[in-house]
């Protein structure tokens, strides 16, 4: 606890000194002209036709989903000490019809921070390393609104929708309930530090979160009281050579759940740790006369580990009480599954390529003592994604894609960011998303 709060005092006091020491704008200045301030951003937007909901009870609409539009603000402070540099970056959505994360600005990877020949710390909200450093490798659409490997990669169903920006209060998004929605592993966290750095071929980035949930009261099924102090550490390291590409990626919740979860938070269970791993590479293949074929896959392990639960952890967690009852208060809940994704992009030369993408989950792995429902067995799924992208010019694509997400018997998946279908027991999700994405 006190390396945390110094090691959060030092960055801060870092980052002040240099702007105290170059009154304005210093000799700050990024982007291609020299400015100090680059603006940037991005609209990608869909008109989606969709079928979800259990067999027997579909229901179909349409809707314009913003995907992850947003616009940023980045520069530079010049410290006077050679190669060290105040970094400063706000973005934020800016979604025309639906949610955009926490009101205000800077609601999107933002960061005040210093950087030199080490690398770069800051202080930030930022996507955490388990996710960003692989998401742009995997994923040929972007990993935003429903088109994305977080359908089934980094989740396990339930209410284990991407986490962005909600806060440590007990932020519920959707049908979330009970906080569920706060114990996935694909994460735009807050109140996180963070360190970026490369040498060579190889990158390497480590975070860990900063919260008020310190010193939250706990009570196991037994009886028991205790006290945690939540913590999510997120790490990564990749390296990247001409056509090929490699990455390991981890992420551990240490007492997060436990600090959570629970019809009133922290009632849930004593204690918990959960965790996960990632092994992904991509391959580049020049087929000669602009023609290209890029091939990437991706492995993971996702754990979750409840010490001295109360009766219903499994519903708290989210998961509905048709795939799993009530154990014995007192004992210990661990489940784990494995999921794989193997995703594509041809490219024949011009304007035109075409995409896939498929990812399976394996059922859960559930060791819990007294369980009264145990449909574990039928809790796996897999997502498909086929579109095909036609580019305008450098920075405006058009795209019609197909996205299905596919439940086991009591499987629970959906749409990892979109959350269309999340939680729903053999819930099927069909759409034909015709897509527009502009950059500047």
């Amino acid at each position: 606890m006190k390396i945390k709060i110094l090691a959060s005092m030092l960055a801060g006091a870092l980052a002040m000194l240099p702007v105290t020491a170059n009154a304005g704008w210093g000799g700050g200045g990024v982007g291609a002209y020299g400015e100090p301030i680059t603006i940037y951003g991005w609209q990608n937007h869909t008109y989606e036709f969709i079928e979800h909901g259990a067999p027997g009870s579909q229901s179909d609409l349409s809707e314009i989903r913003g995907n992850a539009g947003n616009i940023g603000f980045l520069g530079f402070v010049d410290t006077g000490i050679e190669g060290l540099k105040v970094t400063w970056r706000c973005e934020q959505f800016t979604y025309m019809n639906d949610y955009g994360g926490s009101v205000g600005w800077c609601n999107r990877n933002s960061k005040v921070g210093i950087s030199g020949s080490m690398g770069e710390i800051m202080m930030a909200t930022w996507l955490l390393p388990y996710n960003e450093m692989v998401a742009g490798w995997v994923d040929p659409w972007y990993d935003a609104g429903n088109a994305s490997h977080t359908n089934i990669m980094g989740s396990v169903g339930a209410q284990t929708i991407f986490y962005n920006v909600g806060d440590f209060g007990g932020f519920t998004y959707a049908t979330a309930a009970k906080g569920g929605y706060d114990q996935g592993f694909n994460r735009r966290q807050e109140e996180i530090i963070q360190y970026m750095g490369s040498t060579g071929n190889v990158s390497y980035r480590f975070a860990y979160t900063v919260g008020d949930r310190d010193e939250t009261a706990t009570t196991g099924g037994s009886g028991a009281s205790g006290e945690v102090d939540p913590v999510i550490y997120s790490t990564g390291i990749a390296y990247s050579e001409g056509p090929l590409w490699l990455a390991l990626t981890y992420q551990k919740h240490d007492e997060w759940a436990a600090g959570t979860l629970g019809d009133t938070a922290g009632d849930a269970m004593l204690d918990s740790e959960s965790e996960s791993w990632r092994i992904a590479g991509r391959y580049i293949a020049d087929l000669g006369n602009g023609a290209s074929l890029t091939l990437s896959a991706m492995f993971e392990n996702v754990e979750y580990d409840f010490k001295d639960t109360s009766a219903d952890v499994l519903a708290d967690f989210g998961y509905s009480t048709d795939v799993f009852g009530t154990v014995t208060a007192g004992n210990n809940v661990k489940f784990d599954r494995d999921a794989w994704l193997v995703s594509g992009k041809y490219a024949p030369g011009g304007n035109i390529d075409f995409r896939f993408s498929y990812a399976e989950a394996d059922d859960l792995d559930m060791s819990a003592t007294g369980l009264s429902t145990d449909n574990s067995a039928e809790t796996g799924a897999d997502s498909t994604m086929l579109g095909v992208f036609y580019a305008l010019g450098d920075s405006t694509e058009l795209s019609l894609s197909y996205i299905e997400v596919s439940n086991d018997t009591y499987g629970t998946y959906g749409t990892g960011i979109g959350g269309r279908g999340l939680g729903t027991v053999n819930g099927e999700v069909e759409i034909i998303a015709l897509g527009f994405l502009t950059m500047f």
